[in-house]
């Protein structure tokens, strides 16, 4: 039996009452499947350790035949100001009474990393997920108004080089890695897509010619490309969906009365907005592998994006999407005017790889990568 220790952001609160997605008020949605996954696995025990801003004491939890240890998150201000001392201290002690096997934490945005160095002293293999790459999102300039994730991009640089493996969810990711740390062991592992958008069907109104957009008012998304893009003389004929939130009413009153802003919505709500929309659009200037592309291939959707983050891997040029390159307004309009006054080329793109992208994002895949590092790293122990 291998102890696994997991740190990560996990909403157990989405496991006691189901998935909402990120409308529901958590990113990583990969999480929880990540743990339905890990319920069937006999040779594991799995511990998630939490911190949570819900909580003034310390909850242990038991589901899924694995144990859930929360406890209560420290001020994010003064945590970060003191590297993550506080918070720590507090995963440490919840890791010396487990004596894991092996430590695996998600993402750079939070303390979890902070453990890796303790970990490494202590001769513990670690695995770190990356989520977002933030030294890579910092230098492209997203970070301009955010003192806090230009700390943490900062902290990045140094946790990459403690674990013992890198994973990432695409080619892009480990080669930013690989930037940061060219001597690091880094393995791809796609974090897949929940299940419920593989029981949604594609079905766009071939009389309403209408493109999706999921990342908000986000910069590094691309929103203001869509904007200007949008803006060209004449107005597109055809509609635009916003999802996301940050769009303000002076942005939204700017745009085209073809334009819809959706703002946050829940998983249900998306999937039927996917399944309605003849494309999904996301002009990013960098992303990891965006969850939203990954849905809508799953559900059907051919995609305009960019070659700027890990969809560029399986989006690939005139098949199931269109890569917008160099990324201009420009570029981006006639992308979606072409794709959008074409039905059958819409549909013809939607079908194309979608058997090979469906089974390419299962969310079991993701289970099936990391249990495999775990049992190889508790090998070597």
């Amino acid at each position: 039996m291998i102890r696994v220790a997991i740190l990560a952001d996990m909403p157990v609160g989405a496991l006691e009452q189901g998935a909402l997605g990120r409308g529901g008020g958590h990113a990583a949605t990969w999480l929880p499947q990540l743990a339905h996954a890990y319920s069937s696995e006999p040779d594991l025990e799995i511990h998630w350790v939490i911190l949570s801003s819900r909580l003034n004491a310390p909850r242990t939890t038991r589901l899924l035949n694995q144990v859930f240890h929360e406890i209560p998150r420290c001020s994010m201000t003064v945590d970060v100001l003191c590297a993550y001392a506080l918070s720590r201290r507090r995963l440490i002690s919840v890791l010396e009474s487990l004596s894991p096997d092996v430590i695996h934490v998600w993402g750079s945005e939070s303390a979890y990393p902070s453990v890796l160095g303790w970990s490494r002293d202590c001769g513990i293999p670690s695995i770190m997920s990356m989520q977002g790459i933030l030294t890579e999102y910092n230098r492209i300039g997203s970070f301009s108004r955010n003192w806090r994730m230009k700390f943490q991009s900062r902290y990045e640089r140094g946790w990459v080089r403690k674990a013992s493996v890198l994973t990432s969810e695409s080619q892009w990711g480990l080669a930013k890695v690989r930037q940061m740390a060219p001597l690091s062991v880094g393995r791809m592992v796609e974090y897949g897509v929940n299940a419920a958008f593989y029981e949604r069907k594609w079905n766009p109104d071939p009389d309403q010619p209408v493109m999706l957009y999921c990342g908000g008012a986000d910069w590094r998304k691309g929103f203001d490309l869509l904007v200007a893009a949008l803006r060209i003389a004449p107005f597109p004929t055809w509609s635009c969906w916003i999802a996301g939130g940050g769009v303000t009413p002076r942005e939204a009153s700017s745009l085209p009365p073809n334009v819809e802003i959706l703002g946050n919505l829940s998983w249900n709500a998306l999937q039927d907005r996917m399944s309605a929309a003849w494309g999904l659009v996301l002009p990013t200037r960098a992303d990891t592998s965006p969850n939203a592309v990954k849905e809508a291939r799953v559900i059907g959707l051919p995609v305009i994006t960019s070659r700027h983050g890990g969809q560029a891997g399986y989006i690939l040029q005139g098949q199931n999407g269109v890569i917008v390159d160099p990324l201009t307004p420009e570029g981006l309009r006639q992308a979606m005017d072409t794709l959008l006054s074409d039905f059958s080329l819409t549909k013809t793109m939607g079908a194309a790889r979608h058997a090979e992208d469906r089974d390419y994002f299962r969310p079991e895949r993701t289970a099936e990568g990391f249990t495999a590092i775990y049992r190889e790293l508790a090998e070597k122990e």
